[in-house]
């Protein structure tokens, strides 16, 4: 065979074992492939690949080479080069976060090497010695690489059917659930390598394929599976938030209910005295009369029924829930809450508002824990303008927040275990490009203002 055909197998075997990876890594998390990303991605597997070469030359010896451990540190260390690659390519040219690119591009390299490798050696045990070598590359080498790339696109084609990329995300909502689905996907990269090594005289049979190939799909339903169970199980962690927060804003309007009753009551004594004085021609009584009772709606009734007015501006059902939420908790622990809502605040955000929702609560967990234990008030503003939603939360303190010291993890003026949300709230603001964050102290108060752009 000539060098142009020996080169031009090699270069389009990597475009299609590329390709393939590529595909089916944005299928699991959801995009489209695009011509950018993808040609970043084959710049970094080429780099990836010949340093992986390099590096294992220059490690072992001639006499080591192409023996069976070398073949097991040089996957071990390809493999997971070519995979941080595609991960990171991922990460940056489709802003989801590496840890899901990286166990995306470790299923997808499982997938696609399997696929070929067993076709592969089906191939070079039983196909027939061609004359020519042209015929012979194309059946050992060129059609299994057709058969994976097939693989790839297939389950690529089937996971975006059934919205797999929906329930992807649910996998790492935790440290234990993220360790454990990238340590899988990590090992499973090596099924083959490690099977090779204990088993390199295995003869590929019918048997030999169906296991592969039903591991293959095992795999895959087992992930979907696991993403859909953890992504129930969070949705109903989330319909139990949302009864508790509408238990919380049932329990307030009957608080204004009884008060409404009580203030009722009162008036009607109130004006037993007032008729008396009209009687009289007592005006002056019954000016004073009137300027008291203002007083007294204010004070009994009126700040309610502005809080009720502000919580119904939040057309936002699940925010208008968590403030209410928080506001019972503040009146039962005898702070002061003021929430102020000028105008309508409508689902028309950037932000999800599963997102808006954590890093409001954050905000206003923070602010509940740094006010003082007597006297604690809290400023809640939210402000929908036509490019932006503006969000205040400002508290009063006893010890004056150092603002330098805010950007290190888990910084707290009240001691051990609190303030551990400040860094997952930067990292939910961080994923929405064009949102504003400030901080600062003004009269007395500690201020973090949000601006969100509108979509």
């Amino acid at each position: 065979m000539s060098l142009g055909f020996r080169l031009s197998v090699i270069i389009f075997v990597s475009i299609l074992m590329g390709l393939g990876m590529f595909w089916l890594s944005v299928g699991i998390v959801g995009k489209k492939v695009r011509i950018r990303p993808f040609l970043v991605y084959a710049v970094c597997f080429g780099a990836s690949y010949l340093l992986s070469i390099y590096i294992s030359f220059w490690l072992f010896s001639e006499e080591t080479v192409f023996s069976g451990w070398y073949n097991v540190l040089y996957s071990l260390m390809c493999y997971t080069i070519e995979a941080a690659a595609l991960g990171m390519v991922i990460w940056k040219c489709y802003d989801i976060p590496f840890v899901q690119g990286l166990t995306a591009s470790m299923l997808s390299h499982f997938v696609i090497y399997t696929a070929d490798e067993v076709v592969g050696e089906a191939a070079a045990t039983y196909s027939p010695l061609f004359d020519r070598m042209y015929i012979y590359t194309f059946v050992t080498i060129i059609l299994p690489k057709l058969w994976a790339f097939f693989i790839a696109f297939l389950a690529a084609y089937v996971l975006r059917k059934s919205g797999f990329y929906h329930y992807f995300a649910a996998l790492f909502s935790g440290r234990l659930k993220t360790l454990l689905i990238m340590s899988v996907s990590y090992l499973l990269m090596f099924v083959w390598t490690i099977i090779d090594y204990f088993y390199p005289n295995v003869e590929p049979n019918a048997l030999y394929a169906v296991f592969f190939f039903s591991l293959i799909t095992v795999v895959l339903l087992w992930v979907q599976f696991m993403a859909m169970y953890t992504a129930g199980q969070e949705k109903i962690h989330v319909q139990e938030e949302t009864i508790a927060q509408q238990r919380a804003h049932m329990e307030l309007l009957e608080e204004l209910q009884q008060e409404i009753r009580a203030f009722r009551h009162d008036v009607t004594n109130l004006f037993s005295g007032l008729t008396l004085q009209a009687q009289e021609g007592d005006l002056n009584g019954i000016q004073e009369f009137m300027r008291k009772t203002s007083s007294y709606f204010d004070e009994k009734l009126g700040n309610e029924i502005k809080q009720m007015d502000c919580l119904n501006n939040i057309q936002l059902y699940p925010i208008r829930s968590l403030l209410t939420t928080k506001l019972a908790a503040m009146r039962q622990r005898h702070m002061q809450g003021v929430l102020e809502v000028l105008y309508p605040v409508q689902e028309r955000q950037m932000m999800e508002t599963a997102d808006m929702l954590r890093g409001l609560g954050i905000l206003i967990d923070n602010a509940m824990e740094a006010v003082p234990e007597k006297n604690g008030q809290i400023r809640l503003v939210m402000l929908q303008e036509e490019k932006e939603l503006y969000i205040a939360v400002a508290n009063n303190y006893d010890t004056e927040p150092n603002l330098n010291a805010l950007s290190e993890k888990g910084y707290t003026t009240k001691g051990s275990g609190h303030g551990t949300g400040l860094s997952s709230y930067r990292k939910i603001v961080s994923g929405y490009p064009g949102c504003i964050t400030r901080t600062y102290l003004k009269d007395g108060f500690f201020v973090q203002e949000l601006r969100i752009p509108a979509v």
